[in-house]
């Protein structure tokens, strides 16, 4: 796919039109993914859910001061872009015109943490969500069970419109690169995927048989262009700040140690879910944590009642975490031991 525009944008009209359902597109500050999302939809005709984490950020965006529109509405002279509530929790979004009994419904506001509070509302017109800063912030509470709560609101929104022979709902999820081992990427294991793209210095990851693709714009023209402005020239281009805006790097993470170790020199102690703990025969209490399970030891799904009795047989294991006495074979493992300690 061409990934840019002339000017330098993304090109949201190839994601509409693809026939990949699912597409996760992870990218530095500001290179157009609101905006092209937001205003190729407009340009298509197409009726989306436009939609955030948490209701508070919902309702900011439902006020003219802070509507994502706004830019759009003031490069698009004539167009006109109102919310009005419809519930509590979530308004609908029209094109309004000089003759205000004419408008068009554009869509609809919502937030995956109220949006089992609007399930009664017919949502069966909506062609797609897109789904803004879908990444939590370090900073962040999580949604508790985040990735359920998400896949239960495609769900709602779709019911069975593949079945009765229409095209697929189109989820396009938006966010700068802050944590790779964010709730959507552990749920549907796209954490690997993300990590290749990375370390190939690639783009783009298509799988049709799946209906998923994964965009990471590694050097965007609107981000080249960034480096020379105040920001950045400020916080710096190898800072934090700066190699996750620009660079498109997940640099929030604080990974420990990752390399491969011979399983033969090592003692399996328990496995919890995706990941297998292991003992070093040789090393005191040093552990192992990989993708590979062997041996006859304890195993802990990844359920609630598992994660509690996980949590109080082996306790030793978050120390040992904490302790920095883990050696991880990938970053993969780390991740999922840190969802399953709760850290």
């Amino acid at each position: 796919m061409e990934i840019y525009l002339p000017n330098g944008f993304l090109n949201f009209r190839y994601i509409y039109e693809s026939e990949i359902p699912f597409w996760f597109i992870i990218g530095g500050r500001a290179i157009g993914k609101t905006y092209g999302a937001l205003d190729t939809a407009i340009e298509l005709r197409r009726q989306i859910i436009y939609m955030r984490r948490t209701q508070s950020q919902t309702d900011l965006i439902n006020r003219p001061e802070f509507s994502p529109y706004k830019a759009i509405m003031r490069n698009r002279p004539g167009l006109q872009v109102e919310t009005e509530p419809v519930t509590k929790y979530n308004a609908a979004i029209y094109r309004t015109y000089e003759d205000k009994d004419d408008r068009d419904l554009l869509g609809y506001t919502a937030a995956l943490s109220t949006f089992s509070n609007i399930r009664g509302i017919s949502l069966e017109d909506c062609t797609d969500i897109v789904y803004d800063e879908f990444c939590p912030e370090s900073h962040e509470r999580l949604i508790k069970n985040e990735a359920a709560a998400f896949l239960n609101c495609v769900e709602t929104v779709s019911r069975n419109r593949e079945i009765t022979g229409r095209s697929p709902l189109k989820v396009i999820c938006m966010a700068n690169s802050n944590q790779l081992g964010n709730p959507l990427f552990i749920e549907l294991r796209l954490v690997k995927t993300c990590e290749k793209l990375r370390n190939q210095g690639e783009d783009l990851y298509m799988n049709p048989k799946r209906g998923v693709a994964v965009l990471m714009p590694h050097d965007s023209p609107i981000s080249r262009a960034k480096r020379d402005t105040s920001l950045y020239k400020l916080a710096g281009e190898r800072s934090e700040f700066g190699q996750m805006a620009l660079g498109n790097e997940f640099v929030s993470e604080g990974f420990s140690e990752a390399r491969s170790l011979d399983l033969k020199s090592l003692v399996p102690m328990v496995s919890v879910g995706s990941i297998t703990i292991y003992r070093s025969k040789g090393e005191g209490k040093k552990y192992y944590c990989s993708e590979h399970r062997a041996g006859n030891i304890p195993i802990f799904k990844d359920n609630d009642i598992d994660m509690v009795r996980f949590h109080n047989n082996y306790s030793w294991v978050k120390d040992a975490y904490i302790g920095n006495n883990i050696v991880f074979e990938n970053h993969f493992a780390e991740i999922y031991l840190k969802k399953y300690l709760g850290i």
